[in-house]
């Protein structure tokens, strides 16, 4: 069985999948890793089989498998310091994404303020002697969609600056938090401050304080 770079092991996977929307499939046996990247056109699928470092990879259009042994601190060949990867590309676009639907949410909790709001003002003029009440969690609750669409734009140009140092190892992580709430089907709320403590921007992105600077 041949044995690969990691350059070689990319350019083969490119090959599949470039260019190309893909679902990825992943699942743990005996410690062994197994990955399918299935493009949605059905133009190919790439296939990993990993264990120890060592990852086996075929797809249909080279059906030969190969060997590509993982290196700690290898970076690949063909990114340049400063260059971003696509698994953080990736992890942009999922934090764009994060931005588009907290917004929606935002929206429609907009929208049901000013209808409940509009509807109690109704039945205030219709019966003027009568004592209402109305207790609503709409404004609160667009407050908090509108704190995660920020802190997820936050992330975003975080990982857009080509000058901030992200480790593989928290794209990995962003990727993975992202997968396992597909898998799940839920969005959580503090998703976003999750992944902004992922990338310790509540260190790195703190302001200095006035005090220490007049000192």
């Amino acid at each position: 069985m041949e044995r690969v770079t990691l350059k070689e092991y990319e350019a083969v996977k490119a090959v599949v999948l470039y260019g190309k929307e893909f679902e990825e499939n992943s699942e743990m046996e005996n410690n062994v890793i197994h990955k399918r990247y299935v493009c949605k056109d059905g133009s190919g699928t790439f296939y990993e089989r990993t264990e120890d470092g060592v990852t086996e990879f075929w797809s249909t259009k080279h059906s030969e498998s190969c060997l590509y042994v993982d290196k700690v601190g290898e970076r690949p060949e063909h990114v340049e310091k400063g260059e971003i990867s696509e698994s953080r590309q990736k992890a942009i676009k999922r934090m764009y994404k994060l931005v588009y639907w907290f917004a929606g949410e935002m929206l429609k909790e907009e929208d049901a303020e000013e209808k409940e709001a509009a509807e109690f003002e109704r039945q205030r003029k219709e019966e003027p002697d009568k004592l209402q009440f109305r207790v609503s969690t709409h404004d609160n609750n667009a407050r908090v969609m509108k704190d995660c669409m920020r802190e997820a734009r936050d992330a975003a140009e975080f990982l857009k600056n080509r000058e901030n140092d992200v480790e593989e190892w928290q794209i990995a992580g962003i990727n993975a938090m992202c997968d396992q709430c597909n898998a799940e089907k839920i969005i959580p709320y503090d998703l976003p401050t999750a992944i902004k403590g992922l990338l310790c921007m509540h260190i790195l992105c703190k302001p200095l304080c006035i005090d220490a600077v007049t000192e």
